[in-house]
């Protein structure tokens, strides 16, 4: 309970909205103090980083599911597709796994879904709910066969639930080197419920908690290797900031290659992550010069909800922490680049980076 309550505290207080596209931020606004830069000056640190990663444990299991006699209750993936709406991947002790659509609308309808074997709508409306003070329990039933369904979620932790991000990553190995390709996590379901293919408008997934356990336990596993993150799908952003940097900076203690590919592109977070790499390529699906038309690396400003992010001081921890992240991936460049990023769009909105945006600042190293 005590991690429960750290956990919406800080998710209340602390978090930035904006570099990193999905993540959410309540920063206080200083009274303007004048500096030209954001010093970069933050301590990142072990200790930081393990306190990030306990207070977002609850997280994992904030959702289960008892189907077909097997409880799923583990959250390894997760993406809020509106203000109502999450769909989560949950593994059960045998390693089995199922998306749950969750509506948590008064005349919710969710349903249960595995690619091409399984889909089990039931109804989760006011009416099979039981609330209390720090969960929820749905009781309902198989619309198909009336076989018995239980939900269970924590009243709290749902709305932060995206932290978990929904990026796949997939090691393959070959001439003693490591290929780690991301994929979304949810394709079969975007494709196959949604009917969202991509043909019309990019699916994109989401990076967060996963995505650095998910590294962090390759980067073990072929420790002394060479490794390449190739970003062969199209990355969104980032639904927690925090976490994203220390998975940048585990992608340059590692010396890994980040790599764009022709299918795949980086926006806000992604685009952190990709700053990350040495060296940093770019594979260009349109063969142009101009490879702000491919729209494969991008870029905007953020805000914390009230102020923008150039409307708070440039003393404040979220601008220094951000400062010293890129002067660690780029150098001397690197602070002059996130102010770039913070006037290139507003948060809403979207920058994509040209080559000669992407030489002033020493981004992409090799453009192929």
């Amino acid at each position: 309970m005590n991690s429960l309550k750290t956990l919406v505290a800080v998710f209340c207080l602390a978090s930035v909205v904006g570099c990193n596209s999905n993540s959410k931020t309540t920063i206080t606004p200083k009274p303007a103090e004048t500096t030209d830069l954001p010093l970069a000056n933050y301590s990142f640190s072990e200790s930081e980083l393990k306190e990030l990663l306990d207070e977002r444990a609850v997280v994992r299991s904030s959702v289960k599911l008892n189907f077909q006699g097997q409880l799923f209750d583990k959250v390894m993936f997760s993406e809020q597709l509106n203000d109502s709406q999450w769909i989560v991947k949950l593994e059960s002790a045998e390693g089995k796994n199922l998306d749950l659509l969750l509506d948590n609308s008064a005349e919710g309808t969710c349903f249960i879904y595995s690619p091409s074997e399984l889909m089990e709508l039931f109804d989760c409306s006011d009416k099979t709910r039981t609330v209390g003070e720090d969960s929820t329990v749905i009781l309902s039933s198989s619309q198909r066969d009336a076989s018995e369904i239980q939900v269970e979620f924590s009243n709290q932790v749902l709305e932060f639930i995206e932290i978990i991000g929904s990026t796949v990553l997939t090691a393959s190995t070959s001439n003693n080197q490591v290929t780690v390709t991301t994929s979304f996590g949810f394709e079969d379901f975007f494709t196959e419920i949604l009917k969202m293919d991509g043909s019309e408008e990019r699916v994109q997934s989401t990076l967060g908690l996963s995505t650095y356990t998910q590294l962090k336990e390759l980067t073990s596993q072929f420790e002394g290797t060479k490794m390449t993150l190739n970003f062969a799908s199209h990355i969104g952003g980032s639904a927690d900031d925090d976490v994203n940097m220390y998975t940048g900076m585990l992608i340059r203690e590692h010396n890994m290659t980040t790599l764009v590919s022709k299918s795949g592109s980086v926006f806000s977070g992604g685009t952190d992550l990709f700053a990350a790499g040495n060296p940093r390529i770019l594979r260009r699906a349109i063969d142009s010069d101009t490879i702000e038309d491919s729209k494969q690396i991008g870029v905007h400003s953020w805000s914390n909800g009230d102020s923008s992010a150039l409307d708070i001081p440039y003393t404040d921890a979220s601008h220094r922490r951000q400062a010293t992240y890129f002067k660690k991936m780029l150098g001397d460049k690197g602070v002059s680049f996130y102010i770039f990023t913070l006037e290139s769009a507003p948060a809403e909105g979207e920058h994509w980076v040209t080559k000669a945006e992407s030489e002033q600042y020493g981004l992409i190293t090799t453009i192929e």
